[in-house]
């Protein structure tokens, strides 16, 4: 079936990539608390139910304000990202076919500000970071659109834009796109990192060149 009018996308693995696979939130950690293990174990809390997913996101926030985290710092992590070969093609592509596109993503409002400055997203739903006058990191807002929430924005979105939902596309790479199969009409998974979402996605794209999924989306 297609054409697919609405069509989102996740971020981190899925428009860019790092040389390592990690997200955004596994540099930062990094960077700032100097440990990969914070991560891991933060992920396993919020799976068991010990922490929200909000209190998952102040955790790692908190931890960068307290190391003195500053944009300017942030901006030079997320250089460490690439776009995924062919990524501003396809998205443009599209543009051009008449599709709406969005982002529905856990990543952070400030990889999309730095690596897609002029994009043709026409709604995103992110990780918000806040800074103050002189650049320091003094805030978030947490999405409520990452992991299970991701299908309550897709359905937000095909009603504000009068698309079916089995008009509706996602593409994405991890287990936090999984909740998104069974509403989207279509849901790709591009080089997966998720072994569930690769076997229940309805296509799967191997290989690094966004431009593959175009004829998946005729």
């Amino acid at each position: 079936m297609g054409p697919y009018d609405l069509i989102c996308f996740d971020v981190d693995g899925t428009l860019i990539r790092h040389r390592t696979g990690k997200v955004i939130w596994e540099v930062l950690n990094r960077r700032f608390t100097g440990t990969d293990s914070i991560n891991k174990e933060r992920f396993r809390m919020y799976r068991a139910g010990e922490i929200t997913y909000a209190e998952w996101v102040e955790l790692d926030v908190q931890g960068w304000i307290d190391s003195g985290a500053t944009r300017a710092q942030i901006v030079e992590s997320v250089g460490e990202f690439e776009h995924h070969d062919g990524v501003l093609e396809t998205v443009w592509e599209l543009k051009k076919r008449g599709r709406e596109l969005a982002i529905i993503s856990g990543t952070l409002d400030i990889v999309i500000d730095t690596l897609f400055p002029d994009h043709p997203f026409g709604d995103v739903f992110s990780n918000v970071l806040d800074f103050d006058a002189e650049g320091r990191l003094v805030g978030w807002r947490a999405t409520p659109f990452d992991l299970y929430g991701k299908p309550d924005a897709l359905r937000g979105l095909a009603e504000k834009h009068g698309v079916p939902l089995e008009r509706t596309a996602f593409i994405g790479d991890g287990d936090n796109d999984v909740p998104v199969v069974g509403v989207a009409g279509c849901v790709i998974a591009f080089n997966p990192r998720s072994k569930e979402l690769e076997q229940r996605a309805d296509h799967v794209v191997r290989g690094s060149d966004m431009r593959a999924v175009l004829e998946l989306l005729e």
